[in-house]
């Protein structure tokens, strides 16, 4: 017989949320506009802090180039570094497991060395070295192959 009113769409609570909403808009306009005219009634952390001159950022290069070419040459160490371990451990005339423990050793200690300090660049150093072979490789090629297809050698 007799609803109870629903606290939260009745008219009065609607009628609330727009005085809200209109005086937090009001106090917005009234904020921009105090930011926008400064007077010196206001302190002078008011208005915030000057801005700070930030130095430049310096240039990365260790995030700079491919992730892959990186990551091919830390494996390329790790597995130079595993070989000569392996030249040393059967030199040293060591039994199977001691070899694959000394090549498994100097294969993890490498890899994870080679991304720490001088290592890591290099790593950077040779992933340049590689890129840029890479890339001569490839314009070689592609002139062998553009005399080779249309007999521009002679």
């Amino acid at each position: 017989m007799f609803r109870a009113r629903s606290a939260i769409a009745s008219d009065d609570w609607m009628h609330e949320q727009q005085l809200r909403a209109e005086l937090e808009a009001e106090a917005w306009r009234r904020l921009r506009r105090d930011l926008a005219t400064p007077t010196e009634t206001y302190p002078p952390e008011y208005h915030g802090p000057p801005p700070v001159d930030t130095p430049a950022r310096r240039f990365d290069h260790h995030k700079a180039s491919s992730a892959f070419l990186k990551a091919l040459v830390r494996f390329l160490m790790a597995g130079a570094m595993a070989y000569l371990a392996w030249l040393a451990a059967v030199d040293g005339g060591l039994g199977e497991f001691e070899i694959w423990l000394a090549v498994g050793g100097a294969f993890a200690v490498t890899l994870a060395a080679s991304m720490l300090g001088f290592a890591r660049e290099i790593v950077h150093a040779l992933a340049e070295a590689a890129r840029w072979g890479l890339l001569a490789c490839l314009a070689i090629a592609g002139l062998w192959f553009a005399f080779q297809t249309w007999g521009l050698g002679g």
